[in-house]
C-alpha cells in the first residue's frame, strides 16, 4: 500500500513534533478520548433522510473515514474499525443519558483530552502542530494507528517518514 503524498508530508511534520515517549502516551489516551467526546455530542444531531434519521456522529465519521482513506487506504480502513465500536458506544451513551448528561460528559471528556494533549507537548517542549496547520488534528488518528502499524513491523514506507522525522518508532524498524 501506498501513502499519498499529502498524507506523507503531514504525516513527517506531525512526528516531527512527537518525539517524546511521554508526550505520544498523552495522545494514544487524549485523542480517541477527544475523538469519542465529538462521536458523543453529535449522537444529538438527528439528521432525517428518508424514512429513518441517522446521527451526526455517523455522518461526521463516514465523512472522516472517506478522508482518511483517500490519504491512505490502509491506514484509513484501520481507522475505521477503530471507529465504528467508538461510534456504537457513543451511540449508547447517549441513548442512556438525558441530553443534558451528554452535553456534560462531552464537556468533561472534551476539555479532558484536550488537558492530556498540552501535557504531552509541556513534555514534549513543542507546541502542538495543529496551532501551525489545523489540518494536523486530521493527522493525529492516523499518526497512532502508524506508530502501532510501524512497531508491528508492518508498513515500513511510513517507518522512513517517521525515522526522518526523528520519531523512535521510526528507528526502532529494520530498514529494507
Amino acid at each position: 500500500m501506498s501513502a499519498s503524498n499529502l498524507f506523507v508530508r503531514q504525516l513527517a511534520s506531525y512526528a516531527a513534533a512527537h518525539r517524546d515517549a511521554r508526550n505520544k502516551a498523552t495522545h494514544f489516551v487524549g485523542i480517541p478520548t477527544i475523538v469519542f467526546s465529538l462521536l458523543l455530542v453529535l449522537t444529538l444531531w438527528r439528521i432525517p433522510l428518508g424514512a429513518a434519521t441517522v446521527s451526526g456522529a455517523l455522518a461526521l465519521g463516514v465523512l472522516a473515514v472517506l478522508g482518511w482513506v483517500a490519504l491512505d487506504i490502509g491506514i484509513g480502513l484501520v481507522i475505521a474499525g477503530v471507529l465504528l465500536p467508538l461510534w456504537l458506544a457513543a451511540e449508547g451513551l447517549a441513548g442512556a443519558l438525558e441530553t443534558s448528561g451528554t452535553w456534560t460528559a462531552f464537556a468533561g471528556l472534551f476539555v479532558g483530552g484536550w488537558i492530556l494533549q498540552f501535557l504531552g507537548h509541556h513534555y514534549e517542549g513543542r507546541r502542538p502542530a495543529l496551532l501551525d496547520n489545523l489540518f494536523q488534528a486530521f493527522i493525529g488518528p492516523m499518526f497512532l494507528v502508524v506508530e502501532v502499524m510501524v512497531r508491528a513491523g508492518w508498513r515500513r514506507d511510513l517507518a522512513d517518514v517517521l525515522r526522518a522525522a526523528g520519531s523512535p518508532a521510526g528507528v526502532r524498524v529494520t530498514p529494507r
